[in-house]
């Protein structure tokens, strides 16, 4: 009894320095496993959107040529340029529809309609110039012009590509480019003749030629940005140059056409419209087909990470 006393307590002395080391070990947990938040959703849009903007056209120039029919031997003498041909400052309306392709390039068809005063000047030709009933005897620096008012209303449509250079917080830069078709038609304008320097009997001329319209060719460049108002609204702000090519104007006045003339007499050679304009810009969301901005990644259950516990000191 003695002996298996003794043999009991030199194991638990031999025990004793362990007894801390074996403790130490038993209480290290386990690592934590914590799942992260889900993120924040974002708006899937579909690519397809809706547009409307109003803006504002700058004064546009410029020139063309007509034809001067003679009354005395009928038909067409000659044609002479037309020296000026103004369209004043006008609102600019629009809408249109779209399609984003992606982040960085988008499509759409837009339609834009203004309505300008017209006004035009041309000099006297050679011909009224060299009339004796006029008194100019023929003076080529003599002071006679014919000044014309009239209004133009433009319709165009385009098919235009955009790429947004990127995005800066809420704000997306963009450039664009477009191709279309523009409708001219213009008023009937009034003419009326200047002489100054005619004879005191002389009678100046005043008439009315017809407003002609026409289709014609027209390009445009577009730079911008838009500013996210929600994920889907947007503010758009921007400018647009257009190019209109040149065609029909005015027809000729009564008195040519009981002589038997007819069809265009002016034409103009076109416009340069510049344009600095303001609207919104609505993009569809929800739809599985679209090619718009992707959701961001959903966290699953093999993307969950731990956490090292914090140490334990003795």
């Amino acid at each position: 009894m003695k002996k298996l006393l003794l043999t009991t307590v030199a194991v638990l002395g031999a025990w004793s320095p362990l007894a801390p080391t074996a403790n130490a070990a038993d209480i290290i947990e386990e690592p934590v496993y914590v799942t992260p938040p889900a993120p924040t959703p974002v708006v899937q849009t579909s690519g397809w959107y809706l547009r409307g903007d109003i803006g504002y056209n700058f004064k546009s120039k410029s020139d063309g040529h007509w034809d001067f029919y003679n009354i005395i031997y009928p038909g067409v003498d000659d044609s002479h340029r037309y020296d000026e041909l103004n369209l004043k400052n006008s609102a600019n309306f629009g809408a249109g529809v779209g399609y984003r392709v992606n982040d960085y390039f988008r499509l759409d068809a837009t339609a834009d309609y203004f309505r300008a005063d017209a006004e035009g000047r041309t000099a006297c030709p050679y011909q009224i110039k060299n009339d004796a009933n006029h008194g100019l005897g023929g003076d080529p620096d003599a002071e006679c012009n014919y000044d014309d008012t009239s209004k133009a209303s433009i319709w165009t449509i385009m098919a235009n590509a955009y790429v947004d250079v990127g995005t800066y917080g809420r704000i997306t830069p963009y450039i664009g480019a477009g191709i279309g078709a523009a409708h001219v038609s213009y008023s009937d304008s009034s003419t009326t003749e200047n002489c100054p320097e005619c004879v005191a009997t002389w009678v100046p001329y005043e008439g009315t030629h017809p407003g002609l319209s026409s289709w014609r060719f027209a390009s445009s460049l577009m730079a911008g940005a838009s500013v996210d108002i929600t994920e889907q609204l947007k503010f758009d702000a921007g400018y647009k140059y257009t190019r209109i090519s040149g065609g029909k104007a005015f027809g000729f006045d009564s008195e040519d056409t009981a002589y038997g003339a007819s069809g265009t007499q002016m034409e103009d050679n076109g416009f340069n419209i510049h344009t600095v304009r303001a609207g919104l810009r609505y993009e569809f969301g929800g739809s599985s087909f679209g090619k718009g901005k992707e959701p961001a990644p959903l966290y699953t259950a093999q993307d969950t990470v731990y956490a090292e516990p914090a140490p334990i000191y003795k």
